[in-house]
């Protein structure tokens, strides 16, 4: 915390000057150099000078509650970065919806077990709407969707981008379409994962914008079952474009390059905002962040359709 924050603390705390400098072993004119020079920075008067003591305006019991706030904040970061040094055992109770548990979080996992061997790690997949649901029932300390849910209880921080792109059986209509082809897509059978999933609900929105119909919906649990239904011709989908890479280099299914079609949306982390982070729990989440920081540098490269 900036040192003349320290100064207005002891100050207000102790509305005199000279008993502040005497709590933080200052002279009483550095004391007050501190405060002119805060109050020149704010352009505001913090104290009314009244004999020996102060009392603060306005201005400065605005201030005097972000302070009270900051330091608190600061000290928990102490504390915390601390408990991450020693951070020797613990537990951590990891929630994911299918995109990121299945395709990004379980080599982060691998890297966090090999630097923390000593904490237990639990990861459960489900979709986003029971992963949000179990952050807040506290059964996760975190969690990973594709969809913001929105709780207020929530703090969603969105980690990585990801695309959620149309897949067809090889040979479909809309494989050598560059555009988007209404006439085709009102034949089609549509493959939707199972209610609550993130994915089903950003494809639904999008579709309504497009004022797009299917003929039929096929809905299936998990996009495992999704890709394999569209792999044996029974419809088309839209799935994460991080789940399809093996299927589109071995030709089980194609993505058609309509840039219409094409959603985009972040994958999010998700805490409670009124619970205290773990230690586990923070150096966890900077290592996600951290490796989804060099992802983006590195962009990698779109699989050919």
């Amino acid at each position: 915390m900036d040192y003349r924050l320290t100064v207005f603390r002891a100050v207000a705390r102790r509305q005199h000057f000279s008993r502040a400098a005497d709590d933080l072993d200052l002279s009483q004119p550095a004391v007050s150099k501190h405060i002119r020079l805060l109050e020149a920075e704010w352009g505001v008067q913090l104290f009314h000078r009244l004999g020996s003591r102060v009392e603060l305006t306005d201005a400065g019991r605005i201030l005097a509650d972000y302070a009270e706030r900051v330091a608190v904040l600061t000290e928990e970061a102490r504390r915390v970065l601390a408990e991450m040094a020693g951070l020797q055992r613990g537990y951590l109770r990891l929630g994911a919806s299918t995109t990121p548990g299945l395709y990004l979080l379980p080599e982060i996992l691998a890297r966090f077990q090999a630097r923390y061997p000593g904490v237990e790690v639990t990861l459960a997949i489900s979709n986003s709407a029971d992963v949000a649901r179990r952050v807040l029932d506290a059964e996760f300390d975190l969690g990973f969707v594709g969809a913001p849910a929105a709780a207020p209880g929530l703090q969603v921080r969105p980690f990585a981008e990801d695309e959620i792109i149309l897949i067809v059986p090889p040979g479909h209509a809309l494989v050598q379409q560059r555009a988007l082809a209404p006439e085709i897509f009102a034949g089609a059978t549509l493959i939707l994962r199972e209610a609550g999933s993130g994915t089903r609900q950003l494809v639904e929105a999008h579709l309504a914008s497009l004022g797009l119909r299917p003929k039929r919906v096929l809905e299936l649990p998990g996009c495992e079952a999704v890709k394999r239904a569209v792999a044996a011709g029974l419809g088309i989908a839209w799935i994460s474009r991080r789940a399809i890479a093996l299927e589109i280099a071995y030709g089980l299914i194609c993505a058609p390059d309509i840039p219409t079609l094409r959603i985009s949306r972040h994958l999010c982390a998700l805490t409670r905002k009124d619970a205290r982070p773990t230690a586990a729990s923070l150096a966890f989440l900077a290592l996600v962040l951290q490796e989804a920081a060099t992802a983006h540098a590195e962009k990698p490269p779109r699989p050919v359709s």
